[in-house]
């Protein structure tokens, strides 16, 4: 009857332990809006892991007349840039990392669009 229990103790005990050692993942949700553009970036991050997905989007009627979109999306640990030529109105965002510092959710990211 004691063994029962003292394995029942250990079984416990060591459940316990790989339940701690888990990852915490959190996800979060950033987005923004100016005058002429609107954007939105989901993140999914673990403690030195992150991806994230989202988009940047024009909200007037011409979009076929938009030419030369540039664009910087800064955070407090990563930067997102880069230049597309014909964007339809809408230019999507990408980015991921691994064995890397990562965005507070308390921190928002900041959007340049030329």
């Amino acid at each position: 009857m004691k063994r029962k229990f003292l394995f029942l103790g250990l079984i416990s005990i060591f459940l316990l332990v790989l339940g701690s050692c888990g990852s915490k993942e959190e996800s979060v949700r950033f987005e923004g809006e100016g005058d002429h553009w609107k954007s939105l970036y989901l993140l999914n991050k673990g403690e030195n892991t992150e991806n994230g997905q989202g988009s940047i989007i024009y909200k007037g009627k011409d979009k076929e007349k938009l030419g030369k979109v540039s664009y910087v999306v800064e955070g407090e640990t990563s930067k997102l840039s880069g230049t597309d030529n014909k964007t339809e109105g809408k230019i999507n965002l990408n980015g991921s990392c691994s064995g890397c510092a990562t965005q507070s959710s308390k921190v928002p990211y900041h959007v340049t669009i030329k």
